[in-house]
């Protein structure tokens, strides 16, 4: 194993399980092992995110180090982790063996599920050339294969700084490179609130928008860009987002996999001889929030055409909690007990995704967003039924209907 100095870079393992006692130390289960380390270890592991210098790591870690003891111990876990395969000289540039959701972004099916979209990305990359001009500085937001970067060097730009914390960076260099525009990319591994750039960009490209529009935070992370690593009115892919709420029936069998029913206790109690019944009463009157496959979605009946919910212009800055509020009118006679949300995506001057389930198939590799509702309610044509909508700025939202009606 070749030795270590203070300029040598390492770069750590992909993934692994860290386990702190009280004490601050740490036992790392990491291919079939289980390492005892020091104290230090779990910061020295978060400093190794990215690159460093063995230097560069103990300079970062000094100010808990109050004398030359504890120096020499941060120096000799480094050394331990090196030794273990934790810390390596080389990044590991291929996807990882652990399967998803374990094996996070560096997973094989992750990517391959969005290469075989056959709208989405295709629709991002469109965006892209219409957005990329020619010399522009570009900051590409989860970067993951680095398809958008590798289309925004080919449009034109003269710098793209693609940002990727899964160690799926190291892959989409080699992507970049085979593909001829690596001297026009910067990858770097890490979270964009982190970040600094040597400069600030023309562009913002990112496709951290979920099956939800706002559930991986889109908002506040690209508030968080335009604020410190943009230049003045940058130009975002995608730069609007518009969420719309349709009534519909979800069906008794899905239905019963998210909320517990009478049937779920009787069949419970004959089975078990116990009473589960608190379970069903913990869920009486509140919506459930859960995802399903758009084609799934698509088979459901929708008793009224979509109103939009919210729309959110990634150019404007978050001023606390979204609450909105929508009306429905059913347009035929049936009983609803359920919302399903989609969104509309501005990604560029003339090109715009949608996820409206009648839209999906089972290649698309975004969910439908729905909320079973508290109790079912038996509508007619032409009657209107109003929910309140919140997101509370971290990922999370709630829908309900409005009281009283």
């Amino acid at each position: 194993m070749p030795k270590l100095s203070p300029d040598t870079v390492l770069h750590r393992a992909p993934s692994f399980i860290a386990e702190v006692d009280t004490s601050n130390e740490v036992k790392i289960h990491f291919e079939s092992r289980i390492l005892k380390m020091g104290h230090d270890a779990l910061g020295l592991l978060d400093l190794f995110h990215q690159p460093r210098t063995v230097g560069q790591a103990l300079t970062l870690l000094g100010p808990r180090m109050k004398g030359p003891r504890a120096a020499q111990e941060a120096l000799a876990t480094v050394v331990s982790l090196h030794q273990a395969g934790l810390l390596r000289n080389e990044p590991t540039e291929q996807f990882s063996n652990q399967p998803f959701p374990k094996g996070g972004y560096d997973a094989a099916l992750v990517h391959i599920a969005m290469l075989e979209d056959p709208v989405r990305k295709a629709a991002f990359q469109q965006a892209v050339r219409e957005t990329v001009r020619e010399g522009d500085v570009v900051l590409d937001l989860g970067t993951g294969s680095g398809i958008l970067a590798i289309t925004a060097a080919q449009a034109g730009a003269r710098k793209v700084y693609a940002v990727e914390p899964a160690g799926m960076v190291h892959l989409a260099q080699r992507i970049a490179e085979r593909n001829g525009v690596a001297d026009r990319i910067e990858f770097i591994r890490g979270w964009s609130p982190q970040l600094e750039l040597p400069e600030r960009a023309d562009v913002l490209l990112t496709d951290i928008v979920g099956n939800e529009a706002l559930d991986m935070q889109i908002w506040e992370t690209v508030q968080d860009a335009r604020r410190r690593l943009m230049k003045d009115s940058p130009r975002l892919v995608p730069g609007r987002l518009t969420s719309f709420a349709t009534l519909a029936r979800i069906p008794d069998s899905l239905l019963d996999k998210h909320r517990v029913t009478q049937d779920h206790l009787a069949r419970w109690k004959e089975m078990f001889g116990i009473d589960f019944g608190p379970m069903a009463e913990s869920e009486s009157q509140r919506s459930i929030g859960f995802y399903e496959r758009p084609e799934t979605v698509q088979t459901w009946d929708f008793l009224s055409e979509p109103a939009e919910l919210y729309q959110v212009d990634l150019q404007q800055d978050m001023t606390g909690p979204l609450q909105t509020r929508c009306t429905l009118a059913a347009d035929q006679e049936g009983e609803a007990n359920g919302i399903v949300v989609h969104f509309e995506a501005q990604l560029g001057p003339n090109t715009t995704l949608s996820t409206a389930p009648w839209l999906g198939c089972a290649r698309s590799h975004w969910y439908t967003a729905a909320w079973a509702l508290p109790e079912p309610v038996k509508v007619t044509a032409g009657q209107e039924l109003s929910y309140s909508y919140r997101y509370f700025g971290d990922g999370t939202s709630h829908l309900e209907p409005v009281s009283g009606q």
